[in-house]
């Protein structure tokens, strides 16, 4: 009998050591991100709390019955590890899936070591200049799980269509925090896995760290951990500077945070080969500063000049807590609708608010805050609309721009 029960025990005990090898590898924190060719390219990454020997990604063509699953390519994915802050290293495995069919519509899962995760879908860019819209966010930055979920429920539901969202960084508040990222993706539960998603790096992105016994700012690892986004032609900037673009739409992400002048003069490289109908650039730290006490004097004298220079339509920015829409603005002065200019907007999602006086204050159609909002911008070829939206859905602002 006692030999029965000591068994049993190791028998139970070996079970339930096989059983939280296997949840240790179930795939979180899946997340989307375009590339240079939206068209063609998608990236994946995800998170499991264990080491895959066979990291994957199984992709098809998406079909409207399960036989799909006869058709499947694999790919290997990247993986490495990182000390979470909890004295215990997780594995983040990334793909970029390349080869795809543009305006085509995929279902993939990822795993390995035959645990995976649900099948989820997205649907490539087409190369034409075809309409769409996406949604912008503004910080988050607070209280992502508690007060964030409802704006990111509430996007979903009110542009359920939206080809990608577009943050302007200060997603967290502490990016180099573990638990921060464990709120973001609660918040956004499935919808990071179907919604490619584009991030700007804000200053909280940062992280202060001691290096020498000096202490400066670094782009968390754990930030840099969890997105997979374009490299970059200037050193230490990867997958915070980079270029894209959709249907039409050049799209720019610029880092407010450092090396302002390079990127200024990369920034113009971009702009006199740019072709497209219309030019969106995203920055976290706004170039007319719109929060009370705040100026940005480094932002606006590094890329204001090339905005006016090259017509850019609209800057999408954080960081100053409040909603701002200056008119058309050239040479720091209003112009007319029908002249050319750029539309700046700053925007906030989150519960954290700051005075909204400025001294650019009568450079704007619109400019308030106590409210959690997010953008669809819609563009039709020549026609570029966007409407702001509260947490709860009611319409706060909305502009259109012609060409």
């Amino acid at each position: 009998m006692r030999i029965f029960i000591f068994i049993l025990l190791i028998s139970i005990k070996i079970i339930g050591q096989n059983q939280s090898t296997k949840i240790d590898i179930i795939p979180q924190r899946i997340i989307l991100n375009l590339t240079e060719l939206p068209a063609t390219e998608l990236a994946v990454t995800w998170m499991t709390k264990d080491s895959v020997e066979n990291s994957l990604i199984q992709i098809s063509k998406a079909k409207p019955w399960a036989d799909f699953v006869d058709s499947v390519f694999s790919y290997n994915a990247f993986s490495s590890s990182l000390n979470n802050g909890k004295s215990k290293n997780v594995f983040f495995h990334s793909v970029k899936i390349s080869e795809l069919l543009p305006d085509t519509k995929y279902v993939y899962r990822v795993g390995g070591d035959s645990i995976w995760s649900e099948w989820n879908q997205f649907k490539t860019s087409n190369n034409k200049n075809e309409e769409f819209e996406f949604t912008y966010f503004g910080d988050m930055q607070h209280d992502v799980k508690k007060f964030g979920s409802r704006v990111f429920r509430k996007a979903i539901q009110t542009s359920p269509n939206s080809s990608f969202w577009l943050f302007s960084g200060d997603l967290l508040d502490r990016a180099e925090f573990d638990y921060q990222w464990e709120e973001y993706f609660q918040a956004t539960s499935f919808i990071s896995s179907i919604m490619p998603a584009v991030f700007a790096a804000g200053n909280h992105e940062y992280a202060d760290t001691i290096i020498n016994g000096n202490e400066t700012e670094i782009l968390a690892e754990l930030w840099k951990s969890h997105i997979t986004q374009p490299s970059c032609s200037i050193k230490g900037l990867d997958e915070t500077v980079f270029s894209f673009e959709f249907q039409g739409v050049r799209f720019i992400i610029l880092n407010g945070n450092e090396k302002l002048e390079e990127q200024a003069k990369w920034l113009e490289q971009i702009l006199e080969n740019n072709n497209s109908i219309w030019t969106i650039v995203t920055i976290h730290q706004p170039i007319y500063s719109m929060g009370k006490n705040r100026d940005q004097r480094k932002t606006k004298n590094a890329f204001v000049s090339l905005f006016d220079k090259y017509n850019v339509d609209i800057v999408l920015q954080g960081h100053d807590h409040v909603y701002a829409r200056t008119h058309k603005i050239k040479n720091d002065k209003i112009v007319n609708n029908s002249e050319h200019g750029t539309v700046y907007i700053t925007s906030n999602s989150g519960s954290d608010s700051y005075s909204a006086k400025s001294l650019n204050s009568h450079l704007t159609v619109k400019h308030a805050n106590s409210a959690q909002l997010f953008q669809v911008i819609s563009i039709k070829k020549r026609n570029l609309q966007m409407c702001t939206y509260t947490a709860t859905g009611e319409l706060y602002d909305k502009f259109e721009l012609t060409k």
